[in-house]
């Protein structure tokens, strides 16, 4: 009889850990897209534009898995019900009850040229659009609703612009998926790129979750590589639940520089998802567990740039704490005025606190010890 390697064993392991703990929830088929006519205007509507790199001609015939080697630009329009919970989604079933669910009402492929036209329609007053990349585990079509869900509880901001990535959408898909966004590298750079070039386009904020993180800090790496500073000039990153080792994040800073604006770590050292995460990676630390409690980890940000911000007392959807940022968004336009974006003042970088009404505080912690990115063990 064949034994099991220690890594076999370990990946069984974490397998059964997050069986046990997301359970056995369903999951919405391809048919959520299909637009539906209702017999009643929408009380809210969500327009969200998409670029994918995976490979849409399996649309309908299997999972949009499969990877593709060029972007495809979508457009969907959403009836989002009025009244329910905040960062709640509810899928459309057989008989779609528009009231209590979110129901996808128009859909259009679009050439790079229409993209962009829409864009240059939708940008914000200040000249600001986002960009959000989803994490692991992900299918298109939940990528989609995720993004019409931020949009709609931020109705005073523009809906942010969706990069979907060939996510394997399945719990047991970790490492293709880690591979499947290495690879969408150069796909990103250039969605970006081309809003970079958008009129009317003055910032970007880009939007990670999880897995995404790296993907986006990735695409970032590259564009300055590539020295193309006319679109990392207008970056503001955002980086919710960072699944990053914490060495690697330190080189990816070295290459990329500091920007014009600090990066954000949305942290909390209560994310189980991310503690699998890290004992996946032999205990390596991730950058979403930082701790704002460790006065290294506070130094660290101030040496890189970075504004470290405490989610952990807003509440989760997931019981993992690995998605608290979806309830930012209806904070989204208070926590904007609470500080400058463009500010690269002192009082802008090192450790927040997000307390459970969506207010942002500056935590003020003495700042003594090795400045090395200590992120939480």
């Amino acid at each position: 009889m064949q034994r099991f390697r220690p890594e076999a064993w370990r990946l069984l392991l974490v397998a059964t850990l997050m069986l046990s703990i997301a359970g056995c929830t369903s999951r919405p088929s391809q048919d959520v897209l299909t637009p539906l006519t209702l017999r009643q205007p929408a009380t809210q509507e969500v327009t969200v534009l998409a670029a994918t790199n995976r490979s849409l001609g399996s649309r309908g015939d299997g999972p949009l898995e499969q990877r593709s080697d060029h972007l495809s630009f979508e457009r969907y329009r959403f009836s989002v019900p009025e009244i329910r919970p905040a960062a709640s989604i509810s899928y459309p079933t057989a008989s779609p009850d528009p009231r209590r669910q979110f129901v996808v009402t128009d859909h259009g492929d679009l050439t790079s040229s229409q993209f962009s036209a829409e864009i240059a329609r939708t940008v914000d007053d200040d000249g600001t659009v986002a960009v959000f990349v989803h994490g692991y585990n992900y299918s298109h079509q939940e990528a989609l609703f995720r993004t019409a869900q931020l949009g709609a509880d931020a109705p005073t901001l523009p809906p942010p612009i969706l990069f979907s990535w060939p996510s394997q959408a399945s719990l047991t898909g970790y490492v293709a998926d880690r591979d499947e966004a290495l690879a969408s590298r150069t796909e990103l750079t250039r969605l970006l790129a081309l809003i970079g070039r958008t009129h009317g386009v003055k910032r970007i904020v880009l939007f990670a979750h999880s897995m995404g993180s790296m993907l986006a800090v990735e695409a970032v790496r590259q564009l300055k590589l590539e020295k193309q500073s006319s679109t990392t000039e207008k970056l503001d990153i955002v980086l919710a639940a960072a699944d990053i080792d914490a060495d690697l994040f330190l080189s990816q800073l070295n290459d990329i520089g500091r920007l014009p604006r600090p990066i954000t770590l949305l942290v909390s050292r209560k994310d189980k998802v991310l503690r699998v995460s890290s004992f996946l990676g032999r205990e390596r630390p991730r950058v979403g567990r930082s701790d704002i409690g460790d006065a290294r980890v506070v130094a660290a940000a101030e040496d890189h740039n970075l504004r470290l911000v405490d989610i952990t007392g807003i509440n989760d959807n997931d019981g993992l704490g690995h998605d608290r940022y979806v309830n930012l968004a209806k904070s989204a336009e208070e926590i904007k005025r609470q500080y400058q974006p463009g500010s690269e003042t002192p009082d802008n970088v090192g450790a927040f606190v997000v307390d459970a009404a969506g207010q942002l505080l500056k935590r003020p912690l003495p700042v003594t010890g090795d400045t090395r990115l200590a992120a939480a063990r």
